[in-house]
């Protein structure tokens, strides 16, 4: 299997393309076609693989996680690649970089997994929620280094949720817990997973287009791509998302070959 730097690498060579170097000529099963289609016929590959996923049985809470997954996919592909001095520049005065804005991400995805956890377990005397004093703060997580450094931060949290969270009994569903003001059950929280990622994967999107980078359609393929791979692995589908990554690297190659 390829190791991550170089999907990494493929999907960033892939993003990179516009209109022009995606029609460049490229051969499939030795008959002519075009750079687009690589990336089209691996997006095929992982429908293939997500059609046989979906039809095995999955508990309710790996399904709803499945969507957080697909939320991170989507983030990854429209960061991966992107120049490192992106990272650090904010929009406005007082607004999120994109580095900050991946480590509350991290943080706020180790708090929700810890109060969801909890609702599951606590008896019925205990507290609603979690003392402060153990739950994941913005000081904890490492913000060194690069956009990978990051994505890879973000992607280990969601890990660790998936760990812990994805075969839940349903019975605990309607387990009583809070967000923030509001009276919830257990099936409510795992739902929030997937709407803070997009919240904030629209904010990066909302971030870029201030600092005027623009979004080539490679890089339009490549989201759609990675978000289906995420939600593929949110399935428990590691295996195929690893095997059509491996597609991915090899097309990537010989489309740089031509």
């Amino acid at each position: 299997m390829a190791a991550g730097s170089d999907v990494d690498a493929a999907l960033a060579s892939f993003a990179a393309l516009d209109e022009t170097e995606l029609a460049r000529p490229w051969r499939f099963r030795d008959k002519p076609t075009d750079v687009r289609y690589a990336i089209y016929r691996t997006l095929e590959d992982a429908q293939g693989a997500y059609v046989q996923l979906t039809a095995l049985h999955h508990p309710e809470s790996r399904r709803i996680l499945a969507l957080a997954q697909r939320a991170f996919g989507d983030l990854r592909g429209l960061l991966v690649g992107l120049p490192a001095a992106l990272l650090d520049r904010s929009p406005r005065d007082g607004e999120w970089s994109i580095r900050e804005t991946l480590r509350h991400i991290i943080v706020i995805e180790g708090r929700y997994a810890v109060q969801t956890l909890y609702a599951t377990e606590r008896a019925d005397s205990d507290p609603m929620r979690v003392a402060d004093d153990r739950m994941p703060t913005l000081a904890q997580v490492d913000v060194t280094g690069g956009l990978a450094d990051m994505l890879e931060r973000v992607r280990a949290a969601r890990a660790e949720t998936h760990r812990r969270l994805d075969a839940l009994p349903v019975a605990v569903m309607t387990r009583p817990t809070q967000w923030t003001q509001f009276d919830v059950d257990v099936r409510f929280r795992l739902h929030r997973f997937a709407a803070h990622l997009i919240e904030h994967g629209i904010q990066c999107e909302k971030t870029l287009a201030a600092l005027g980078v623009s979004v080539p359609e490679g890089r339009r393929i490549v989201r759609r791509l990675t978000a289906l791979l995420g939600e593929i692995e949110g399935l428990d589908g590691h295996a195929e998302a690893r095997t059509i990554e491996q597609h991915l690297v090899e097309r990537a190659a010989s489309v740089a070959a031509d």
